[in-house]
């Protein structure tokens, strides 16, 4: 495949404006100014704002305070409760937890992501109905999809295990495991969440000028060459948008770990999602969960930023 085929396919990401004046003549054919849209969405905007703003600044302000002892009036002790939290063990091994299951279910989320979002690209005629199958997690929650994988996986009687003691090789305790039990975990995750990256990939897929693609198999590129050269690279802002969801999903996921394990064994699935719900709700200790769920929003925002910057510059370096 020559270069001149990838190069302009690339440009379709990073291309500013066909026209070369900002976009003043689209908005001149429909008879406003370019920020009208925006003076129109304003207050849209701003009640949205204000849903998900307050609770985030109330908690955040909430978590600056301390009640001495169950129902007792709070007080204000600053950085009290962050610096109880980075002082304790349990927070530390369960940031480690944390990265452990973000991190596994992005690769394996965003591969599988990958693998069906080409199949389901390809199906034609009556086959495209398993385009919607594809939804069928998405409409159930993760604490039934947690059950659901717990009776598979289960040691004595999963279905998993029925399989692998068929072939003659001895059945895994994989809940019981610590290492299994965070695998099973991500598996039970991806799960859930795997619709919506497929759709957003395949949506991707069909945006992509098909001449593009028929060029470079004229110059012979063909099946992982023309997907690594030229397809993946132009789904760059849907890895980006598919990336950040399962980020977000695993990073404040509770559902799942809570349904499936409760953080066990030993710990081995203690994320801060959980962190934070066994601080809030079995120590009864709400100001200190709150100081861990702002710092999981903190992280959380660290890695959009870092998802999108990386992002950026693989589009422009390419």
């Amino acid at each position: 495949m020559t270069a001149t085929t990838i190069t302009r396919a690339r440009r379709l990401i990073r291309r500013p404006d066909p026209g070369g004046n900002g976009g003043r003549d689209g908005n001149a054919l429909i008879g406003h100014s370019k920020a009208t849209p925006y003076i129109f969405s304003l207050p849209a905007i701003l009640l949205v704002a204000a849903i998900l703003g307050f609770p985030v600044i109330y908690g955040t302000w909430q978590s600056f305070f301390r009640a001495p002892s169950l129902g007792a009036p709070v007080e204000f002790v600053g950085f009290e409760n962050y610096l109880d939290m980075f002082s304790g063990t349990e927070f530390w091994h369960a940031l480690n937890r944390t990265a452990v299951f973000v991190f596994g279910s992005l690769i394996l989320g965003t591969v599988l992501g990958l693998v069906f979002s080409f199949a389901l690209f390809r199906v034609v005629g009556r086959l495209r109905f398993l385009r919607a199958v594809t939804v069928a997690p998405y409409i159930i929650s993760n604490v039934a999809a947690a059950v659901m994988f717990r009776l598979l996986f289960n040691s004595q009687f999963g279905a998993v295990n029925q399989v692998i003691e068929f072939f003659g090789l001895d059945g895994l305790g994989w809940l019981s495991d610590p290492g299994l039990a965070m695998f099973v975990v991500i598996v039970t995750q991806v799960w859930t969440d795997l619709p919506l990256t497929i759709l957003v990939l395949l949506g991707g897929l069909m945006t992509i000028d098909k001449s593009y693609l028929d060029a470079a198999l004229v110059d012979g590129a063909t099946g992982w060459t023309r997907a690594r050269s030229l397809t993946i690279p132009l789904l760059t802002p849907q890895l980006v948008i598919s990336t950040v969801w399962l980020s977000y999903s695993t990073l404040t996921g509770l559902g799942v770990v809570l349904a499936m394990t409760g953080g066990g064994p030993l710990l081995a699935t203690q994320t801060l999602a959980m962190e934070m719900y066994t601080v809030a709700f079995r120590a009864l200790e709400f100001n200190q969960a709150l100081a861990i769920a702002t710092f999981i929003l903190i992280l959380n925002a660290v890695l959009t930023l870092a998802y999108v910057g990386v992002a950026r510059r693989y589009e422009y370096e390419q």
